[in-house]
Parts: structure tokens; C-alpha cells; sequence
């Protein structure tokens, strides 16, 4: 990425990965910053919380942000560059919660499950649980493991767990709906992603992709607001560096 954006001599580049990559073995957050560092950017970067720019969910994004020509002197941290969407922590209701009486059509369809899966799913309703106890899970479960989430339901007054490409399944996550015996359906994981209903994940010809698309699309997406506020971060670096010539100019 740095690579390429230096050669074709990019103004902004932002930069979005995992939070766990600022620990990688390969050191590609340090050779990153060191290489936008050489060629004239001014870089800033830091972890962002889905909570914090208003979502549902319990997400963590690591942004890199690298400016031409910015000084280090107007690169301060990333939280203290983003102006947030809303601090105000959102529940799972709250974005899906109208979605619960409407009829299932089109991105709105739950995924068939197993008959293991529906059986998992029917003692949590029966039992008025949230968490699956371990000899109703696999047998490679049985003896101990860390995936307390896994077949787990989610809570209305609650954010969700990070929307990953096994939405559709409850065997990858917290999935299953609140109150209804199924996972969650893509209408419901892009609204927890934080993409608007007038957004349409469909071909140019109007069809709807089949689901194993639609998790990939949704589950590996940046969400939108999260992307907003890293453009809005850089933009404020970009206008700060624009202000500081204008001054020096004076």
C-alpha cells in the first residue's frame, strides 16, 4: 500500500486493518509509517471504536492515516482528530428493532440451518438463555474452550459482538436474534454495520447476490461511519497543513 501510494504520489491515504496488526510479527505498522515518513507524510494513527461513533457493535478498526506535506506538528493522535457521529452508546434495538415484525424478502431472509444448529438454538428459547452450556455444543467443545459467544444469542439492550462473514450462522458467533429462532439476516447485519436502508447490495441488473456473497460483502466491510470519521480526520490534517501555509504566506 505505502508503496504504491508514494509512486503515484497520493495527497491522503488512509489505511484500515485488523487492531491486532499494530503487534504483528512482520512489524508492517512500524515499516509502514517509517516509508510514508521518508517520502514527505505526515502520519497519525490509532485504534477506533465502533461504540464510540455511535454503532451497535463492539468493533475495533486500526486507521492509518498519512498526509503529503503534512508536519508532524498538526498529526495528533486519531481520537483527538475525529469529531465523532455520537458518543451515545447504541443497543441492538435500536438498530434493528423494527425489523423484527417485517416479513422476510429480500436481503431480509434468514439462512437454513442445520438441524443441530435449530436444535441449539430451540434450548435458549426454551431455557431463556443466551449463553449454549457446553454439553449442548459440539464434542470438540466439550471439554473446555474460549468460545463462550459461539451459539450464543444476542441482547436487545446490548450492543453486538463484531459482525464477522458468519452472520448467518450461529456456529460463528453471536448470531441468533433475540427473539426470533434463527441467526441474523443481512438486512440486520448491515444495519448493525451501520449502512443506511437506502444503500441496495444488489447487481447492476437489480437481483439480490445469494448470502454467501452478501456475508463476504458485509462482514469484510468497513463500516460506513467508521470510514467517515478516518476521511474527516484526514481532511481536518489536510486543512490544518493548508491553514499553517496560508499563515507562513502572511
Amino acid at each position: 500500500m505505502p508503496a504504491v501510494a508514494i509512486a503515484l504520489d497520493i495527497p491522503i491515504v488512509i489505511i484500515e486493518n485488523v487492531r491486532e496488526v499494530r503487534v504483528a510479527h512482520q512489524r508492517v505498522v512500524r515499516q509502514t509509517k517509517e516509508l510514508f515518513t521518508a517520502a514527505g507524510y505526515g502520519v497519525v494513527d490509532g485504534v477506533l471504536s465502533a461504540i464510540h461513533l455511535g454503532l451497535p457493535q463492539t468493533r475495533h478498526r486500526y486507521f492509518l492515516i498519512a498526509v503529503k506535506g503534512a508536519p508532524l506538528s498538526v498529526c495528533g493522535s486519531l481520537r483527538q482528530l475525529i469529531v465523532p457521529l455520537n458518543r451515545r452508546q447504541r443497543d441492538l434495538r435500536w438498530a434493528i428493532g423494527d425489523l423484527e415484525t417485517r416479513e422476510p424478502g429480500g436481503i431480509h431472509r434468514a439462512a437454513e440451518l442445520s438441524a443441530e444448529n435449530r436444535r441449539r438454538i430451540d434450548y435458549l428459547f426454551e431455557n431463556g438463555a443466551y449463553e449454549l452450556p457446553d454439553e449442548q455444543r459440539p464434542d470438540c467443545h466439550k471439554n473446555g474452550h474460549t468460545y463462550r459467544s459461539v451459539y450464543g444469542r444476542l441482547h436487545w439492550d446490548q450492543p453486538a459482538g463484531t459482525i464477522t462473514t458468519g452472520f448467518f450462522t450461529p456456529g460463528r458467533g453471536r448470531y441468533v436474534h433475540p427473539s426470533q429462532r434463527r441467526a441474523l439476516t443481512a438486512h440486520e447485519a448491515a444495519r448493525i454495520q451501520g449502512f443506511p436502508d437506502s444503500f441496495h447490495f444488489t447487481y447492476e441488473d437489480g437481483s439480490i447476490p445469494p448470502n454467501k456473497t452478501l456475508a463476504k460483502v458485509i462482514g469484510d466491510a468497513v463500516p460506513p461511519p467508521m470510514g467517515y470519521a478516518a476521511i474527516v480526520a484526514a481532511m481536518r490534517v489536510r486543512c490544518s497543513d493548508a491553514e499553517q501555509d496560508v499563515d507562513a504566506a502572511a
